[in-house]
């Protein structure tokens, strides 16, 4: 499946994703799945340009949601090994919903934020997060924290049902 990691990270591209994903997956493509920074050139022309960290050729997409479902349906989707990167569980319900082929969910980073509590080093949740993630669980997604490639496995699923 050329679908090689699909990644919850609140803080988008950045070096985790880029140099150590990056480097270990060696993806043909990274598409962030985000309105917001689609609909801003110069968050676009930002993230876009995070490719170039990395020694090997790695295209970076900024898409809609609407852009990232059309994008699936593409015969390049088929041809690449990809990286999706979303923002929050919320997004990845409302991709799944629409026929996303996900079958696994890196938890990779959901910082602290005021009514959120921590469920692992780097994952804080509210119950908006945890409603969501029980609907990705519901559809038979396994979700896995892991900060960096490196790092041994956390299962997210148990987590979610201890809170």
């Amino acid at each position: 499946m050329p679908l090689e990691l699909c990644r919850i990270d609140d803080r988008l591209i950045h070096g985790q994703v880029i140099v150590g994903w990056g480097n270990y997956l060696k993806p043909d493509r990274i598409i962030l799945c985000n309105d917001a920074v689609a609909q801003e050139d110069w968050q676009r022309e930002m993230f876009e340009s995070s490719g170039d960290m990395v020694s090997f050729k790695l295209d970076i997409s900024i898409f809609t949601q609407g852009e990232t479902l059309s994008f699936f349906k593409q015969d390049e989707f088929e041809k690449e090994k990809i990286i999706l990167i979303v923002e929050s569980p919320r997004e990845i319900c409302e991709l799944v919903n629409e026929g996303a082929p996900i079958g696994r969910v890196n938890v990779g980073g959901m910082h602290y934020k005021s009514g959120k509590v921590q469920i692992a080093p780097y994952i804080f949740v509210d119950d908006e997060d945890i409603k969501y993630f029980k609907m990705i669980i519901e559809k038979d997604i396994k979700l896995e924290g892991q900060d960096v490639p490196t790092a041994k496995k956390i299962d997210i699923t148990e987590l979610v049902y201890l809170i």
